[in-house]
């Protein structure tokens, strides 16, 4: 379900919770009541007011805690990204200052290992998946690397130098692929939907009818624009606001 979610557009899931949203939470109640005039006490209304603007803040705090926690989860994303674009470069620098036929061959890994990156494995990030056609360009490249013989000095210092960017660079890879199945907690997902539905049937209450409307409307629009956000921005390599791999690419032309 999640998955289908974060598929659709930004307006086509705004629009989708909105009208949801909306159907529940007013214009059915609104029908009820009025079909069988059905109207609460001023001490039961005034009560449920209150109740409803605590809950509202509370709902918002919820949002807040889950937008930060998403924004953080995109800046780690990307700068691994950027890290490992840069590290890509680095170890291309280094295999061509080596110089000799097994360092050209391994800077041909290190290309199909890039192309393998930006053209297979984002793909199957997106299922919180890693691709297995990369895996094996990577062990083409290490095993490739392991084959350098320095016959001087200063192939000597290059070649540490080309191990520890290695290392480096299979460090970042497995850290993108653990951050590719970061979700939001459950147990957040689970407060914002208890405290919606709580909203929700605080808002069946609210009285008169046409407060209901205004007031409860409103709000409804404003969570569903904020529970898009957290939607889209859940999967860090999927939908409108995925990672793209432009910085890795880049290296490829």
């Amino acid at each position: 379900m999640m998955n289908y979610l974060q598929s659709l557009t930004g307006m086509t899931l705004f629009l989708t919770i909105m009208t949801v949203g909306d159907l529940v939470s007013t214009l059915i109640p609104v029908l009820i009541r009025w079909r069988f005039d059905l109207n609460p006490s001023d001490s039961v209304a005034k009560g449920v007011f209150e109740s409803y603007r605590l809950v509202v803040s509370i709902t918002l705090v919820l949002f807040a805690f889950s937008i930060v926690r998403l924004q953080g989860d995109h800046r780690n994303a990307e700068d691994l990204v950027s890290k490992e674009a840069s590290l890509i470069q680095k170890l291309e620098g280094q295999l061509n200052l080596y110089g000799g036929p097994n360092a050209d061959e391994s800077r041909g890994d290190l290309n199909a290992y890039t192309s393998s990156i930006v053209n297979d494995e984002w793909l199957m990030m997106a299922k919180s998946s890693h691709s297995v056609k990369t895996s094996n360009y990577l062990t083409d490249l290490t095993q490739g690397i392991s084959l350098l013989i320095p016959k001087n000095p200063v192939q000597q210092m290059i070649r540490v130098e080309i191990g520890s960017t290695l290392n480096q660079l299979i460090d970042v890879r497995q850290a993108r692929l653990v951050v590719a199945t970061t979700r939001l907690p459950s147990y957040l997902w689970q407060a914002l939907i208890l405290s919606l539905m709580v909203l929700t049937i605080l808002g069946w209450f609210q009285s008169p009818l046409p407060y209901l409307v205004g007031y409860v409307l409103g709000v409804n629009v404003a969570f569903a624009a904020l529970l898009t956000l957290i939607i889209q921005a859940g999967a860090l390599f999927e939908g409108e606001s995925l990672i793209t791999p432009e910085l890795i690419s880049n290296i490829l032309r």
